[in-house]
């Protein structure tokens, strides 16, 4: 297991609640726990919010890279990119070779001591192989499904894989979607185009998942003049056994859509993800990101990262988790409890995580908002991981030691 509790008190903010209200007040972290909402233990060393929001750390289970980092590179720089943003929980998620992801996974529980050194990340996510369409992704991603490949994935995995993505048509498909429910592992529907009935045995097999949720599935054809085709978007959207992500980006997903989505879904089942690559969180610009992934055009985290050499076709989004979290509020007009649930809440209770709100016993990832939405601080496990210093430090917490 992993361990990164530390004992901390925060006062002075404004501290989002699971039932949506927000109070003004306190809390006190024990060993890395909510120990206390109230007033905070003196005898700590205190983060001192003056007003900023205190709302729970932000869990993406659905990224590819952010800034000049991916799953492919380094674990530890790209922790330190997700802080920055209010992540404190995510799911690095590979979409390549079998080999490849093999090889990466075997490298970073060996560079990360099986994780240890990074509590932020709390599982892998496979993407592929097991797909039917790649999407932007390439044919050799893709492999049928077999025990033996399975196998080889779980076994590299070392227990640390908690997302498999599996498109429903392929042969196997419930099969494998059964034998991985049943050690833990999240199933979720992916780039398919298989009928309502395939996924209803997917669904009945075990899978709990949709990923992101209108990309990479067709839609249907009309069959008759002037009459509505009922296709397998419109199934999941009433399918209570299933959470659904949504690419928060309202490029990938129409904002109408999103709004649908969420009338459609009951509460805890819709999930923001930001599904975001090379170039996420990178100022407006062109790029030559590595990897061979040439050159790509940012226009600012919601209209996708666009490579240039292929028609500006998207090649995921732009996204990094903070904006995912302003555009549910700014864009898609909730408010910070429905933002937080989105964001937080809903993937923690799906993935069975101890965090996603700010209770007593729950673990203290937390992050601190000023009245603008940015991120000023990240805790995770009660240990301030991100602190954005500013020069008005009248206007931005600060933290003192306690007294002797």
């Amino acid at each position: 297991m992993k361990s990164t509790g530390s004992n901390l008190a925060l006062r002075n903010g404004k501290i989002l609640l699971p039932n949506g209200r927000i109070v003004t007040g306190g809390l006190t972290i024990h060993n890395g726990k909510i120990a206390r909402i109230g007033k905070p233990d003196r005898k700590l060393t205190t983060l001192d919010c003056r007003g900023a929001y205190v709302i729970p750390g932000l869990i993406d289970i659905h990224t590819h890279g952010i800034g000049y980092e991916s799953s492919n590179g380094t674990l530890a720089t790209y922790a330190e990119r997700e802080a920055t943003r209010g992540t404190t929980a995510f799911y690095p998620s590979f979409f390549g070779p079998v080999e490849e992801t093999i090889a990466h996974i075997n490298r970073h529980l060996k560079e990360t001591d099986n994780l240890r050194a990074v509590p932020q990340v709390v599982g892998f996510r496979l993407e592929s192989p097991y797909l039917a369409r790649t999407g932007a992704g390439r044919s050799k991603d893709l492999a049928p499904i077999r025990s033996t490949t399975t196998r080889r994935l779980l076994r590299a995995g070392n227990g640390w894989i908690k997302i498999w993505d599996i498109s429903p048509e392929l042969t196997g498909a419930p099969a494998v979607i059964r034998a991985l429910s049943r050690t833990g592992v999240v199933c979720s529907i992916a780039h398919t185009q298989c009928t309502v009935e395939q996924a209803q045995a997917a669904i009945s097999a075990g899978a709990r998942l949709v990923t992101h949720l209108f990309d990479t599935f067709v839609m249907p054809p009309q069959t008759d003049p002037g009459v509505y085709p009922a296709g397998l978007v419109d199934y999941l959207l009433v399918e209570d056994r299933v959470a659904c992500e949504i690419v928060a980006d309202g490029t990938h997903v129409a904002a109408f859509h999103v709004e649908k989505t969420l009338r459609c879904k009951p509460a805890g089942g819709v999930i923001f993800v930001t599904d975001s690559n090379f170039g996420a969180g990178l100022p407006p610009g062109e790029y030559n990101l590595p990897q061979g992934w040439g050159r790509v055009k940012i226009a600012g985290p919601n209209n996708g990262v666009r490579m240039i050499d292929r028609d500006m076709g998207l090649a995921g989004s732009a996204l990094t988790p903070i904006d995912g979290f302003r555009n549910t509020i700014r864009m898609f007009h909730k408010d910070m409890a429905v933002a937080s649930r989105l964001c937080s809440g809903n993937p923690a209770r799906l993935l069975d995580l101890n965090k996603g709100e700010i209770a007593v016993g729950r673990d203290a990832d937390l992050v601190v908002l000023s009245p603008k939405l940015d991120v000023l601080y990240t805790v995770v496990g009660g240990k301030i991981i991100f602190n954005r210093q500013s020069q008005d430090s009248g206007r931005h917490p600060a933290t003192r030691r306690p007294r002797p």
